[in-house]
Order: structure tokens, then sequence, then C-alpha cells
């Protein structure tokens, strides 16, 4: 039930330090312009006097690669790519070109290509733990998890108190079945940024898949004491205290995060777990019901109340419920269907 969180780093823009020689006056006074504009948040206006100045000089790398950035905030990501690419060829600093070509790839959601910009970046200049950083999370999301953890080294080597980098190499171990190496890392993430909310929420997370309940629930308590509404740290401590089997605290941390978020999935359905489990049945029905409303394709609610069902001998709901979560992939499901009473139910139905 974790998410995992990958923070693609922001980067300070030295918008008048990417020297090019030997620039059209013109162009340079509308490059000025659409420098000033940008700092302004006039976006519209600031990608016209960039164009106005690439338009007078061609090759004018850095009205390129500051459009591209303008580009980039209004995610308009095809543009903004080109413009990076434009930016790479007219700069001597291209790593930079390539860099912001490479967040904008991880942006759209085509990570080979955000992989292939970074690794641009690095051969220009491999000594930025932010190259190494987002190529690491580029490779992630590729499931290339040892990759990751690789490049996550390279960018703790050169930034020892990279948190957001202890973090994702965490998530990466985690993703590789190494739990004790993940633990050790979201410590690390922790340690060098205390504040740093979702990793508090991703240690609790490493600590439950160890068996560890009680640790868990106090990593997800750190990550709420940092941030009040962080509904996913109540359901994910909720979930903590179900296995723990403290039932009653946890309906109440479901509770807090539908509270929080009233159309969250997950939490109406774990809270019906709980009730399954007090064996309130009904309520447990009403809650896998607000699930299924919310989502219609989550298998886990239909079993739920398929067992709710069950439990209250409305026989023709649970069956229809079974093979409802069968269908959309859940085992225990489709094994209780065709191999428990259901089988004999459909023979008496016919």
């Amino acid at each position: 039930m974790k998410k995992i969180l990958l923070i693609i780093s922001v980067i300070s823009l030295n918008l008048h330090a990417l020297a090019q020689e030997e620039i059209n006056p013109d162009a340079q006074t509308k490059y000025n312009e659409g420098i000033t504009a940008f700092e302004a948040k006039n976006f519209s206006e600031a990608i016209e006097k960039f164009t106005e100045a690439i338009n007078l000089e061609p090759k004018y790398g850095k009205a390129y690669f500051n459009r591209g950035s303008v580009y980039l905030q209004q995610q308009k990501y095809d543009n903004a790519i080109h413009d990076f690419d434009k930016a790479a060829q007219f700069l001597d600093s291209s790593q930079t070109a390539y860099f912001m070509k490479g967040t904008a790839c991880l942006d759209k959601g085509d990570y080979p290509a955000a992989e292939e910009a970074f690794t641009k970046a690095i051969e220009k200049k491999n000594d930025e733990a932010k190259y190494f950083y987002n190529r690491g999370v580029a490779l992630f999301q590729q499931e290339k998890y040892k990759e990751a953890v690789n490049d996550y080294n390279n960018a703790i080597d050169l930034k020892p108190n990279y948190s957001y980098a202890y973090n994702d190499r965490a998530s990466a171990k985690k993703k590789l079945g190494d739990i004790d190496g993940a633990i050790k890392d979201y410590e690390a993430a922790v340690k060098a940024n205390p504040k740093l909310t979702f990793a508090h929420n991703n240690l609790g997370s490493a600590k439950k898949a160890k068996g560890d309940y009680e640790g868990a629930i106090q990593s997800y308590t750190e990550a709420i004491k940092l941030k009040r509404d962080y509904y996913i740290a109540f359901n994910n401590r909720g979930s903590a205290k179900f296995d723990a089997g403290r039932y009653e605290d946890a309906i109440k941390d479901f509770t807090e995060a539908i509270n929080l978020k009233n159309d969250y999935a997950f939490a109406y359905n774990n809270r019906a777990a709980v009730y399954i489990k007090l064996q309130k049945w009904k309520e447990a029905i009403a809650d896998a019901n607000k699930a299924i409303q919310i989502d219609p394709n989550y298998g886990a609610a239909y079993l739920n109340r398929a067992i709710a069902y069950e439990m209250l001998r409305e026989i023709g709901n649970s069956c229809a419920d079974f093979l409802k979560a069968a269908e959309l992939g859940i085992e225990s499901a489709d094994t209780y269907y065709n191999y428990g009473f259901c089988s004999d139910y459909e023979k008496y139905k016919k």
C-alpha cells in the first residue's frame, strides 16, 4: 500500500551564466526582455521574446535553453525537449541542456530517453551528484534496479548527505529484496534530512515488511507529526496496527485517512478488513461497497465483501463477489469460487 516517492531534483537556473559571444544586439535585447518576463512568471511573453531572439540569432543557445525552461514550466514537454536539444548544439556547457532535457523526459514519462539524456550530461561532466541521481530515477522507473543502485551510489559518493538519493536507493534495494539494506538507507535519509516526511513513511513500510510492526508504527507516527494531513501515512500506520492485532486502533487510523481523503479506496477496503476481523459484517460490506464505488476494479474489495456476505449467509451475493474478485486476479477468490461452496451453489442454481 506504499507509494514510493521519487523526487526529481529542482535545479536553480542561472539564467545569465550560459555565455555566448558575438550575439546580435537586437537579439540580446529580446533575450533580456525574455529573462525579465520569465522571472516575473509571464511565460507567454517570455516565449515570445525568446522566439524573437532566436529568429534574429538562429544559433542563440541561451535563448533555446531558457525557452525550453519556460516550456518545461508549462508542461509542454515535447517543445522543451526540442529546445534543450538545440541548446546542446550551441552551448559549450551542453551538459546543462542535456540534464534539463532528461528532466523534461522524466516528467513526460519517457524514461529511456531520460536515461539517454542524463548519460550524455554525465559524459560531459561526471562530478555532478544530481546527474547520477536523476539517471537513477529513470533507471528505477524502467525496473533496472541494480543499475539504479549504482547511480545512487555515485550520487551519494559525490554528495554524502544526499537524502533523496538515500531514500531512492532504499526503494531500489527493497525492490531487489534487500529489506535490511533498505531500512539502513531510509534511516540514513531521515538522518540527513529529519524533515523528509516521505522517507519516514517509507522507513515504516520497510520495517513492516521485516515484521517489525511496532517500529513501523513509530516511523509512520514520525511522518504524521511532520505532516498532519498525510493520509497515506495514516493508512499505512493503520495497516501496521492491523498486522499487530491492534484492530480498534487500526480503525481509528483508517477513519482518519478517510476523513482526510474521502475517495481513498485503500482505506475503505482496509477498514472493511478490520471489521471482518471484528465480525462486524454489515460495516465491512458498507466499506467494501464504498471502495468498489470509488474503484470498480478493486479485486481485494470484492473479496472482502464476498467474505462478509458469506458470513451473513447471502450466498448468491457472496459467490458473485468471489467470481468478480477472481476475474480481477485475486487467486484466493478463484480457488474459493471453483472449489468451495460456490461450485455447489452454481450447480444448485442450475
